[in-house]
């Protein structure tokens, strides 16, 4: 299994062992133009000593300098000791056939010189013939070895200057070709595992996906999904420690809630006992008055009962348009005067949701909006994408992450103008028996509800209100079935 330790290792290798590589490349062509310039050094000494001997002959021949004889025996010896020690470099340029010839003309006219002296004057004439030309030989001899090192010299240091350039390439194209490496194997991943981790932060997925197959990555990604899991589980928990709890509460809501239909029923039932002689008028106030608080009580009862038992939702593909309309039907007689309640929704929209359930959601919310004091009162629906750049100060509850993974989704909006949601309480409104109303108006189970129902359909609800009043319930809805629940007969 790869991973992210070996292929930095990897890379740091591969970009030293290059720099090892040019270091090499570049000492190798010093060493090879150090030789060449000794070798020129050779050449220069040769050329010098050959035109030293060229000198000391014409000194001879103009002047009859004898003295002059010793220094050019001198250079002739120090002309053969170069093409002794330097043999090699001089049969480079010219090969070993001139090289043997240079050194038989160099002994023939160190010779012809130093017996110049003790020749009669008529042999002088006939010496000096040949000894001007073996330095002519010498002269054009040696000029043409240093034309040639010089050429030589020139070819190796292009030589030399062509290397390093494909070196240097060579370098540059390695280390580009590693930096793309480890961009594409380490950063990468790492980059999109920081966009994962913020997608996650935002609601937009519930789990962490593999950016790689690296041993550091998997293990990183293993770890942190674990901790999710546990921390959802936690979570669970913490709401089902919740609901027990709420179960306390619970008792004295329902001690609260009946209290007073029951009391009312207690009081008109012996009304009707102890005062025989009422008129049927006023009995029949009282027994309507028994059957208002029955009713009621039998409401407030459902109401509990609803919020303790979780149904098995009946999904089914329903027109969004025709839910909205009959769900306003069924709350139309519950809403006060002066109430206006407005719909927007598309005909063709379709969602696949449990109808009674989803009637609930919009009953609740309407009539919350309106018991709140709101005149104005708008139903929205939509197909569109779960957006996570919701306002600073929204509420959401529920499941975002399931919303964002769905290709579509439905957006009910309930908008009203009422005084809106204090701050004070609003992360309190889905909790089970919590209301802002007066004591009696209310179970405080309606907004629970309304999640609960919601969390069913793998859903969230995202609440807006604005300091300046008024509030937005954004119920959202994949518009596909959850997977882990089917179509119910």
């Amino acid at each position: 299994m790869s991973s992210l330790r070996s292929k930095i290792l990897g890379a740091y290798a591969i970009s030293k062992l290059t720099l090892l590589g040019f270091a090499v490349v570049v000492f190798a062509d010093l060493h090879f133009l150090n030789r060449q310039i000794d070798a020129g050094l050779a050449v220069a000494d040769l050329r010098r000593a050959a035109l030293e001997m060229r000198r000391d002959e014409k000194n001879l021949f103009l002047y009859a300098d004898y003295q002059g004889l010793a220094h050019f025996a001198n250079e002739a010896d120090e002309a053969r000791r170069l093409l002794t020690e330097f043999r090699p470099t001089f049969v480079g340029i010219v090969g070993e056939g001139r090289v043997r010839e240079l050194e038989q003309l160099i002994d023939n006219y160190a010779v012809a010189v130093a017996g110049y002296p003790d020749l009669t004057p008529a042999q002088q004439a006939r010496a000096s013939e040949t000894i001007r030309e073996q330095g002519s030989a010498l002269y054009a001899t040696t000029r043409e070895i240093l034309t040639r090192e010089r050429s030589k010299l020139a070819r190796a240091t292009k030589d030399a200057r062509d290397m390093l350039l494909i070196a240097l390439v060579a370098v540059i194209i390695i280390g580009l070709g590693a930096g793309w490496y480890l961009l594409r194997s380490v950063a990468r991943p790492l980059k999109r595992l920081e966009r994962d981790l913020v997608a996650i932060d935002e609601g937009r997925a519930n789990e962490l996906p593999l950016p790689s197959n690296d041993r550091e990555l998997r293990s990183f990604v293993a770890a942190f999904n674990a901790m999710l899991a546990h921390m959802r589980a936690q979570q669970a928990q913490a709401r089902r420690n919740e609901k027990v709890a709420a179960l306390g509460v619970l008792v004295s809501g329902v001690a609260h809630e009946l209290n007073n239909p029951l009391s009312n029923i207690s009081t008109s039932a012996q009304l009707l006992l102890e005062d025989d002689g009422a008129d049927a008028a006023l009995k029949r106030q009282w027994l309507a008055q028994i059957d208002g608080e029955t009713e009621r009580a039998r409401r407030i009862v459902r109401r509990l009962l609803d919020s303790v038992r979780k149904p098995q939702p009946k999904l089914r593909k329903h027109a969004v348009a025709e839910l909205v309309q009959s769900s306003l039907r069924l709350v139309d007689t519950q809403l006060p005067a002066g109430v206006h309640v407005c719909v927007e929704a598309p005909p063709e929209l379709e969602c696949v949701v449990d109808r009674e359930r989803l009637h609930q959601v919009l009953i609740n919310l309407v009539k919350n909006a309106a018991d709140a004091g709101a005149k104005h009162i708008s139903v929205s629906a939509a197909a569109a994408r779960w957006a996570p750049a919701i306002e600073a100060n929204a509420l959401i509850a529920g499941d975002p992450a399931a919303v964002a993974a769905a290709p579509q989704a439905l957006r009910l909006c309930v908008q009203d103008d009422g005084p809106g949601i204090p701050e004070s309480v609003r992360d309190q409104i889905f909790n089970p028996f919590f209301t802002t109303r007066a004591a009696g108006d209310g179970t405080g189970l309606g907004l629970y509800l309304v999640e609960e129902i919601v969390a069913e359909h793998a859903g969230c609800i995202v609440l807006i209100s604005p300091p300046a009043g008024g509030s937005c319930f954004s119920v959202w809805l994949p518009l596909q079935p959850p997977p882990s629940t089917g179509h119910s007969a």
